[in-house]
């Protein structure tokens, strides 16, 4: 026993320190944009980053399905894997032939520049390739080398996208600067983590299972990411640059916790994973707690780091806790997304789909004419989904409910 905890802690500690300098690197972005870019601008960029993020999950869909596959993948490790970067690529040209179309619209829709959206559409496809890499790294539970791939994505992007952001002061600069570092970042990951994995063709349900786990994952970050969105169509442009800063604090909180779902999802993919769930669960819980604590005390200061003394003058350091609250309870909802999706349970997506549809209802019809409407309607609706996920989760374990896996059901 004593020697699975000490792994299971190592494992936390290298993935902790990585993803805490990879987003870290990719906040001092952000933060950098808040700094050189007015409150209008910022507002167009703090858009188009909820965009990428939000498009960017079919990345995060590789990594999961791909840890799942190398977990349990046994002898045939080597062609999961291979199949893993062959669907990589097969992915980043689907991304980059929709963004010469999705672009101008997308733009157009929320008052960004069609080259910043087309060049940050077009960086999303070496994002998967840089993903990929990681998913076998996950699946091995070789976490000294996913760290290392993980650094290599987020600091390229995040440091080519700063310079070239303070170099030129535009918010095109900035995308121009992400697509190049995201291209050096996935070249390395991949050599540190998988050099040479490649498959011929690809395995019978591969596509149907792919498809399952991105469309959970694209509707949990549609969810999660929609709200920046709606400020930017329902609020004047300084609110909306506002409410992007504020977002900052609620994607910490989100992404905070990532290691732990790192590091205990392979594990989460066995028979018995109850285990991993709780402990997951809760060492979740008591991070987005430890949170929102310290952005009810330090409000001012949080703002202060996050965007810069304008923004305290707007007021948002009243609002800095529901923020943290925000995305605390959505880190939660992730958990336990994730572990139907370990466990390849094709419902886990209709609770994500009713949390979403809610709040476009209740923002789109009623509560959108301040940043403090917007982000109260998103806490509860993110609270709502964590208490009925955890019960549901609960009765699952309690009535012994058989999941139908992805193989069988199609």
């Amino acid at each position: 026993m004593t020697e699975p905890r000490s792994a299971l802690a190592k494992g936390l500690i290298f993935v902790g320190v990585a993803t805490l300098v990879g987003n870290g690197a990719a906040y001092a972005l952000s933060m950098f944009a808040a700094r050189v870019l007015d409150p209008a601008d910022f507002g167009a960029f703090g858009a188009l980053m909820g965009v990428l993020i939000i498009v960017s999950t079919l990345s995060i869909a590789l990594q999961t399905m791909t840890a799942r596959r190398v977990a349990v993948a046994g002898a045939n490790r080597s062609d999961a894997e291979g199949q893993a970067v062959r669907l990589a690529f097969y992915i980043a040209i689907a991304i980059a032939a929709v963004g010469v179309i999705a672009a101008w619209p997308l733009g157009q829709l929320l008052a960004i520049p069609y080259v910043a959206m087309l060049l940050g559409l077009f960086s999303l496809s070496f994002v998967v390739l840089g993903t990929a890499s990681l998913g076998i790294g996950q699946g091995r539970e070789e976490h000294m080398r996913f760290s290392a791939g993980f650094i290599a994505n987020g600091m390229g992007r995040a440091f080519v996208g700063i310079a070239f952001l303070l170099v030129f002061q535009t918010i095109e600069a900035a995308a121009l600067g992400i697509l190049i570092g995201c291209a050096v970042g996935a070249f390395i990951s991949y050599r540190i983590i998988c050099p040479g994995a490649w498959a011929k063709s690809l395995s019978v349900g591969t596509y149907p299972e792919f498809g399952h786990v991105a469309h959970a994952l694209v509707v949990l970050f549609t969810l999660t990411n929609i709200d920046v969105l709606l400020a930017r169509v329902f609020l004047s442009e300084t609110d909306s640059g506002e409410y992007s800063v504020g977002v900052l604090l609620a994607k910490i909180a989100f992404f905070l916790p990532n290691a732990i779902i790192i590091v205990l999802f392979p594990k989460m993919t066995s028979g018995d994973n109850r285990r991993a769930v709780f402990i997951a669960t809760g060492l979740t819980a008591l991070m987005g707690l430890g949170i929102t604590l310290f952005s009810v005390l330090f409000g001012s200061l949080v703002v202060r780091v996050l965007g810069g003394g304008q923004y305290i003058d707007l007021g948002l350091a009243d609002s800095a806790w529901r923020f943290a609250l925000e995305g605390s309870a959505f880190a939660l909802v992730q958990v336990l997304l994730y572990a139907r999706l370990a466990a390849q349970d094709r419902r886990a997506v209709v609770l994500v789909w009713a949390g979403l549809v809610t709040l476009l209802v209740l923002v789109s019809v009623w509560f959108h004419d301040s940043v403090e409407q917007i982000v109260t309607t998103v806490v509860v609706v993110s609270l709502v989904l964590t208490v009925i996920g955890l019960l549901l989760d609960r009765r699952s374990t309690i009535t012994g409910t058989v999941i139908e896996p992805i193989e069988l059901a199609e």
